[in-house]
């Protein structure tokens, strides 16, 4: 959402200068939270988003949100669903790491240790914190996503066009797609494919369980974010489809009191032009644990390559292809160590009609 929001910030502007005004008033209506612990900005160096799904009910308004996400009274407090940081490189590159939420590590503000995700309970600041700490990576502005405006954004496009090699299932999520082959994803359907924790996939004459958790999640969001931007692409010519994108995210999201509307204008005409070239995507390695009953994943020595790699701007040479070859039993073993190794021919990637 936030390379969309920067890319057709410009292209709004470009098309209809009149529309200016519309914009900068839409971006103002942004929902801003205090955050400071953050790293100012550095002329000339890259910028450094976090961007946060958080698991809030809190945004519930209808039955059906209730019944899609679980009930605001039973589901309490905030957690980081999904975390990743965006690096805008100066040059137009983007890339992404993205961090799994049970990743079990120094929580800032606590004298303990626990899932990363927790961290987000007492705000955007002690997760900020965290992750800067923890993972020596800076943290320019935070970005938070909630649920319920998910599904607007992405019908405020027309629906995403991605290929699904086999069918798929996930009975907690509600994704249920049999046909095979590129399709139009609507709203719904894409929120439940971006929250799916335990899918099937239909191969062989029978169903077989994904079994790789949030590992696979993280891998089916990233090539949301690649449908995502070649479909702002797609839709350029229309002003006002743009527009009601932007309306959309902008009712979905919350930012810090520092990423001002000029700075994200700012930030769209130095990245207008950012294609699927352009934008590479990486996750955290790690290893399995139990701790005190509860599953968990600990940090583990290559960390530190794929951070590296990551501020150094070379995330492209841990990216796996998005329509990977057949997995097999070594790279699934490699794969629990470091996720970028993971190869899954079930999940779908972004196509063209």
């Amino acid at each position: 959402m936030l390379i969309g929001l920067v890319a057709l910030l410009v292209l709004v502007v470009a098309l209809a200068g009149a529309t200016y005004g519309y914009v900068y008033t839409t971006l103002d209506g942004i929902h801003r939270e205090p955050v400071s612990a953050l790293t100012p900005v550095r002329s000339g160096q890259p910028v450094d988003i976090l961007l946060v799904g958080s698991d809030s009910r809190q945004c519930e308004s209808t039955a059906a949100q209730a019944a899609a996400f679980g009930s605001k009274t039973t589901q309490t407090g905030q957690r980081s669903d999904t975390l990743l940081v965006a690096r805008f490189l100066p040059g137009g590159r983007v890339e992404m790491l993205s961090i799994p939420r049970d990743l079990y590590v120094p929580i800032a503000g606590t004298h303990g240790s626990a899932k990363v995700n927790s961290a987000f309970n007492n705000g955007p600041n002690p997760l900020v914190e965290t992750i800067q700490r923890d993972f020596k990576i800076p943290v320019n502005h935070v970005m938070m996503v909630n649920f319920c405006g998910f599904p607007d954004v992405v019908n405020s496009l027309g629906g995403l066009y991605m290929d699904f090699p086999d069918p798929v299932y996930d009975r907690y999520t509600g994704l249920d797609v049999r046909h095979t082959g590129c399709q139009l994803v609507n709203g719904t359907e894409a929120l439940q494919l971006v929250r799916s924790r335990h899918l099937y996939y239909y191969a062989g004459k029978q169903w077989h369980y994904d079994g790789m958790s949030d590992f696979s999640r993280i891998k089916r969001q990233q090539a949301f974010f690649h449908a995502l931007l070649d479909r702002i692409h797609s839709v350029v010519p229309d002003v006002f489809r743009l527009s009601s994108f932007a309306g959309a995210v902008t009712k979905s999201i919350a930012v810090d009191s520092s990423f001002s509307s000029n700075s994200m204008i700012a930030l769209g005409w130095d990245y207008h032009s950012v294609g699927l070239s352009d934008l590479f995507t990486s996750v955290l390695p790690t290893s399995e644990a139990v701790i005190a009953g509860s599953d968990v994943l600990l940090p583990v020595p290559a960390d530190r390559s794929v951070v590296s790699a990551f501020l150094a701007g070379r995330t492209s040479s841990f990216v796996a292809a998005l329509a990977p070859p057949p997995r097999t039993g070594a790279q699934l073993a490699a794969a629990i160590v470091n996720p970028n190794a993971l190869k899954e021919p079930w999940n779908p990637y972004p196509c063209s009609p």
